[in-house]
């Protein structure tokens, strides 16, 4: 352990750049008025970490050894409590959580807490191909009583061209392509769209500014949820007791 400082874990790499906008928010919502009050992290920025659309679509190398490994590192570390800034990685939550010695925050969770607060039963979902294909959120909104909308196949394969471009670096590209899926699920319906890759909040960054009210930013709720836990002294509604794998 570090001293007795509560320090906030990041399973990262999934990608870098979705990492990084992921710190980068965990600091502006910080209660902080100097360096010393700023919520201390330690991050596991890997991008070696198999592809995880390719195992749950393909049958490609599975990634859970290695977020494993991630996740004893930073527990080795000194970490309280650990999160993972990659809505497909949720798909192995449970299996990590069941092998956690500390607390997990998980996206999935906050998102849906935040549905329940907005009163939103109508959302569109932009993720990947294998967050879609898993349910990993249609089984989560749908439990809560509501609909959640995906993209047709032509958006869907327009919006994972989208999100590798900003994996690539080429976020005006990026921008381009999720802005039109972003208002095609709005025109069918959806009250608000979860923004459910953390690739795609950096590239809508402009219409979550503009929109605010059409956006569900996973990436930011989650790391409210960890802002939330270190004010709060380590403890909150976001941290219920381990599920089982």
């Amino acid at each position: 352990m570090v001293g007795s400082i509560a320090m906030l874990g990041i399973l990262g790499g999934m990608g870098p750049l979705a990492t990084v906008d992921f710190m980068q928010k965990v600091i502006a919502l910080s209660l902080a008025n100097s360096d010393q009050e700023h919520l201390p992290m330690l991050v596991h920025n890997v991008p070696q970490i198999p592809d995880r659309s390719a195992c749950i679509l393909q049958g490609g190398k599975d990634p859970l050894p290695s977020l494993l490994q991630g996740l004893k590192r930073l527990e080795n570390a000194g970490a309280m409590c650990i999160v993972i800034p990659c809505n497909t990685a949720h798909y192995w939550f449970g299996a990590l959580q069941a092998h956690s010695t500390v607390k997990m925050i998980s996206i999935i969770d906050v998102v849906c807490q935040e549905l329940v607060r907005r009163g939103i039963t109508n959302v569109g979902l932009m993720a990947t191909n294998a967050t879609v294909a898993a349910g990993i959120y249609k089984q989560r909104v749908g439990a809560l009583g509501g609909e959640c909308q995906v993209p047709d196949d032509l958006a869907q394969q327009q919006l994972m061209t989208a999100i590798y471009d900003i994996k690539a670096g080429r976020p005006e590209q990026g921008s381009r392509g999720m802005q039109m899926v972003f208002d095609g699920l709005l025109a069918g319906g959806a009250e608000a769209v979860i923004l459910g890759c953390t690739e795609i909040p950096i590239g809508l960054a402009n219409i979550a500014q503009q929109q605010p009210e059409r956006c569900i930013d996973a990436t930011e709720l989650l790391a409210r949820a960890c802002v939330d836990w270190y004010y709060s002294g380590h403890d909150n509604h976001y941290l219920g007791e381990k599920q089982a794998a």
